[in-house]
């Protein structure tokens, strides 16, 4: 557990948001499955529940791997870094923060373009007539919330930092 002291207020109340809504995202996804387990018990299907089930996990998935960025939960590969000289333990992290950077700014380029094409097409799911774009949304803001995760672990937070580079976090 990150210390009080080391997260200041504006990116703890972000964080916040973001574990209400992985707290929602995945009761409302047990809810949907227990609603589809019952009725195909009962010999019917509501095709919504499995559309808001993938809808949710899909969501959920990407919200919580930004949310794990924070805590740099997330395998990287330790051991080369535990062989090799001490000025690639002490250069790793800038490259840990650089190459998320460059992914998740991909991955936000090709999910807006993704969501700009839904809406321009006005795409949408077949059982909920949902718009296409609001599914696609959270893929953008997860992506953006993952690169301030990797830029705060690195770079603001002194005790995750020093955690990364003991090699305590896996990350």
């Amino acid at each position: 557990m990150v210390p009080a002291a080391e997260i200041s207020e504006p990116r703890e109340v972000i964080w916040k948001i973001v574990d209400a809504f992985l707290f929602i995202g995945i009761s409302a996804m047990l809810v949907s499955v227990a609603i589809q387990v019952v009725t195909r018990q009962m010999g019917t299907s509501l095709p919504w529940t499995e559309e808001l089930t993938r809808f949710l996990f899909m969501d959920t998935t990407f919200l919580g791997m930004a949310a794990g960025f924070r805590a740099a939960a997330h395998p990287r590969v330790g051991f080369a870094l535990e062989w090799g000289p001490a000025w690639l333990k002490k250069f790793s992290v800038h490259l840990y923060a650089l190459c998320g950077t460059v992914f998740f700014s991909v991955l936000i380029y090709k999910t807006w373009e993704l969501m700009l094409q839904q809406y321009a097409s006005g795409e949408s799911s077949p059982a909920l007539g949902l718009k296409m774009f609001l599914v696609t949304l959270p893929l953008v803001l997860s992506a953006a919330l993952a690169i301030l995760a990797h830029i705060q672990t690195v770079y603001f937070s002194p005790y995750m930092r020093r955690k990364i580079l003991e090699g305590e976090i896996i990350a």
